[in-house]
Formats: C-alpha cells, structure tokens, sequence
C-alpha cells in the first residue's frame, strides 16, 4: 500500500486529515519484474563480453603477433635480398600490425579485464587509474580503507563497472587533473566515492530525468548501484568538480 495523507485547515486552523491509502501491488510487481530482466540482461552483458575479450586474446591476437614475427622474419632474412622500397613497405607493415595489436589488446582488456576475475576489485581501479595516469597525465589516487574478501564477486563487479563509467566521462568530459577514488566499509555499507576537480555540469534532479538529458551512462551507473539495493548520488557544480558516491549495502 501507498499512503498519503494531508493536513486540512479552515480559518488557519487544522480541522481533519485528508488521508489516501493506494493500492500499489501490480506497479511493484512490475517494478520488480523490470529489475529482475535487467540483471539478468546485465549479466549476460558481462558474459558475452567475457567471451568476446576471451576471443581476441586467444585467436585474434594471437594471429596478429604471428603476423608481425613472419613479417620481422621476412625482413631480417638476407637471403630475401630485398630492394629498400620492399623492406620500406614491410617496415610500414609490421609497425602498423603491432599498433593494431597493442590497440586489440587494450579493446580486450576494456571489454573484461582478466585483472577483475584474477585479483579483485582494488587491483582493478589500481589498473584503470595507472592507465589514466600514463594515457592522460590525470593524477589518479586510489584510497581504501576495507577488506575485499569480504565482498561478494557480482558486488565487485559493479562497482567496477561504475567506477568505469565515471572515470570514462572524467576522461572524456570533465578536463580535469586530479581524481581521488576511495573505498570504504562501514556501518554495514559499502562506500565508493570518486571526485574529480573538473569543470563539472548541472546535474537534473530528480536522477530519473538523467534519461532525457543524453546522459544515458549516468543512468545506468544509477540502475546497476540499484541493483545491489543501493544508491548513487552525483554532487556537481560549474567550474567546482563532480562527486560521484555509491552505496551498498554489506550483508552481516
């Protein structure tokens, strides 16, 4: 049930309740219904990408590194005798196929990274934040104050992908210089807060409108923390930074 009630006065004086009392079942029904599909949509997201970064590790670049080993063979073999046009163009070759591996490498690792299955969270936002560091000069600190053992694989995973999100668009959006990530388990929950000291933007209230605005990947960031029973808050302000805090809630 729905309840609502307000408070009626006559010449400024309170006189009765106006109470409402709304049956609400089916809507949560479907609500939930909703919430369970798109677990399960997420969770077979996850798979095909596990299967798609497995892929291109296995079989794509793995054919792409023999390719550039016979093209560096090729090359260096003096029995070729090859003209220095020739050798010029296999050069050419040879950079372009280990660029386009080294890129296929990053794409996989993108899509699933093996750090997140082999090592857990923190080593995940270790390795996003190295990446930031080296690709984008953004200062990039990891704060934690918890104990990963104690968090479940699926929970890991989410805040994994959130943190993902938000340093994406800092990357993308923010110009900013310095981020702070930081964890921590308290109180029964679970605290992800990623700051960042970038230009910021207006951010619509309520959260549900993020939709409308063409920030779909806020969206989602607010629909995964929901999954977990939990809640996403973002705090921004023009020219001051942005404040993204996540929180789940930890079982025992």
């Amino acid at each position: 049930m729905e309840l609502a009630t307000r408070l009626i006065t006559q010449n400024g004086q309170p006189v009765a309740f106006h109470n409402i009392a709304r049956d609400v079942t089916e809507e949560r029904k479907v609500q939930d219904s909703m919430r369970f599909y798109l677990q399960k949509a997420l969770v077979a997201q996850e798979e095909e990408r596990k299967r798609i970064a497995r892929d291109l590790h296995d079989d794509t670049s793995q054919s792409l590194l023999l390719l550039t080993h016979r093209l560096d063979a090729i090359a260096s073999d003096p029995k070729n005798k090859l003209s220095k046009p020739v050798q010029e163009k296999l050069s050419e070759l040879h950079s372009l196929a280990v660029e386009t591996l080294d890129s296929l490498r990053r794409y996989a690792q993108e899509l699933r990274p093996a750090i997140l299955d082999d090592m857990g969270l923190i080593a995940s936002l270790e390795w996003i934040a190295d990446n930031l560091i080296a690709e984008d000069g953004i200062d990039v600190n990891v704060q934690v104050d918890m104990r990963e053992r104690d968090l479940p694989h699926e929970a890991q995973l989410t805040l994994f992908r959130i943190a993902q999100e938000a340093l994406g668009n800092i990357k993308r959006h923010a110009q900013a210089s310095e981020v702070v990530i930081r964890l921590e388990a308290a109180a029964g929950k679970l605290t992800m807060a990623i700051t960042d000291n970038g230009k910021g933007f207006k951010v619509p209230m309520p959260l549900s409108q993020l939709g409308s605005t063409e920030k779909l990947g806020l969206l989602g960031m607010q629909e995964r923390a929901q999954l977990l029973g939990g809640t996403l808050n973002i705090q921004s302000e023009l020219g001051k930074g942005t404040a993204i805090t996540v929180e789940i809630p930890l079982e025992g």
